[in-house]
C-alpha cells in the first residue's frame, strides 16, 4: 500500500528528535517520550433485530432487473413477438362512469375467459391470456396477475354497485358500448364477437340494460362525435419494449402522443406524477415500482380502464 506524502512527514522530525538526544550527555539528556497509546477499535454496532424488511414488489419476476439498460427503452424489441394489450375504456368525464366505484363494479363483472377463448377459437393472435393490467408482463418484467387490478368477481360486482348507490338496478342507466362492426385479420367480425361477450356478462352479473353500437368508424372518430359510456381500444402493440410505450403514450398528457389516445380523459394527478418521474428515471428498479403504483392506480384505485387480454404480434 502506498503511503501519501502527509503520513511519511511525522515519521522523519521523530528520527531526527531521537538522534540528537543520543548525542547529549547524560545529565542533560530529555526524558524518553512516552508511547501513545492506541484505542482499540470499536467493533461495528449491529443493525436493530427489528429492522423491518423491504416489501417485496407484487407479482413474479419474468425479466431479471439485471438484464435491463438503464434506458428508454430498457429492454430489446423481438418484432416477431411485439407484446400487446386489448382494453375497454369507460367515458370518465360522463356519468354513470364519472364514477371509480361504478368502473370498479365494471370491470369485477367482465368475465375475461370467455373473451380469451374467443381469441383461442379464431387464433387471430398469438399467446392470448387474460390481462389484469395494462403493461405486459414481457415488458414490464413481472406478472402482476392476482396482486394486480380487478378480478371476475360476480358478488363483489353487485357489492360495488350497491356502493356506488345504486341499490335498484333498475335505476342504473342503459350503458352503450361501442365497437368497430370489423376488423382486419383472418377473422374479421371477432371485435364485435368480443364486446357482445362483455355486454353479455355485464347484463347477466348487474342486471343492468346494455346497447353494443357497432360501426366501422374508428374510436377517435366516435369519441369525437357521439361519445358512448364505453368502447374497446385493441390491440396495441409495443413500438418499443418500455413500460413507456405503454402507461406512458397511452395515458400521459406530457408524453410524446399528449394524450391523443386517451379517449377516455382519464386524469389523475398522483397517475401522471408518478409516470412522469418513472420516464425521468435511468434506473430499472425504481422505474419498474413507480409503473407498478401507477398500474395499481389506473387499473384498479380508479379502475379508468378494464384491461381484457395480452398477445403478441408479428410485425417487422
Amino acid at each position: 500500500m502506498s503511503i501519501s506524502p502527509k503520513s511519511q512527514f511525522p515519521f522523519v522530525c521523530l528520527v531526527i528528535i531521537l538522534t540528537v538526544s543520543a548525542c547529549a550527555p547524560a545529565a542533560t539528556q530529555a526524558a524518553a517520550p512516552t508511547a501513545t497509546t492506541v484505542p482499540p477499535t470499536e467493533p461495528p454496532i449491529p443493525p436493530p433485530t427489528n429492522t423491518p424488511s423491504p416489501t417485496p414488489l407484487p407479482g413474479t419476476q419474468v425479466i431479471p432487473l439485471s438484464s435491463m439498460k438503464w434506458s428508454i427503452p430498457w429492454l430489446p424489441l423481438d418484432t416477431a413477438r411485439r407484446p400487446s394489450v386489448s382494453y375497454l375504456g369507460f367515458n370518465t368525464k360522463k356519468p354513470p362512469f364519472d364514477n371509480p366505484t361504478v368502473r370498479r363494479a365494471f370491470a369485477a363483472a367482465t368475465d375475461r375467459s370467455v373473451i380469451v377463448a374467443l381469441i383461442e377459437k379464431y387464433q387471430p393472435e398469438r399467446e392470448a391470456r387474460e390481462a389484469y393490467t395494462l403493461t405486459p408482463p414481457e415488458t414490464l418484467g413481472r406478472d402482476l396477475t392476482g396482486d394486480v387490478g380487478i378480478p371476475y368477481d360476480p358478488q363483489r360486482a353487485k357489492e360495488l354497485l350497491v356502493e356506488a348507490g345504486y341499490t335498484d338496478v333498475a335505476s342504473f342507466p342503459t350503458v352503450t358500448i361501442f365497437a368497430r362492426a370489423s376488423g382486419a385479420g383472418e377473422y374479421p367480425g371477432l371485435p364485435l364477437l368480443i364486446i357482445e361477450a362483455v355486454a353479455d356478462s355485464w347484463r347477466e352479473v348487474l342486471g343492468i340494460e346494455v346497447i353494443v353500437a357497432a360501426t366501422n368508424e374508428r374510436v377517435s372518430d366516435r369519441m369525437a362525435s357521439e361519445p358512448p359510456d364505453a368502447f374497446r381500444f385493441g390491440a396495441w402493440a409495443a413500438d418499443y419494449n418500455d413500460p413507456d410505450n405503454f402507461i406512458g403514450e397511452l395515458f400521459n398528457p406530457d408524453g410524446d402522443y399528449g394524450g391523443e389516445y386517451n379517449y377516455g380523459q382519464f386524469s389523475d394527478p398522483t397517475f401522471e406524477a408518478l409516470v412522469n418521474q418513472a420516464a425521468g428515471s435511468n434506473r430499472p428498479e425504481a422505474r419498474q415500482l413507480l409503473y407498478i403504483q401507477a398500474e395499481q392506480l389506473l387499473v384498479e384505485d380508479q379502475a379508468a380502464i378494464i384491461p381484457l387480454y395480452f398477445a403478441v404480434y408479428n410485425i417487422p
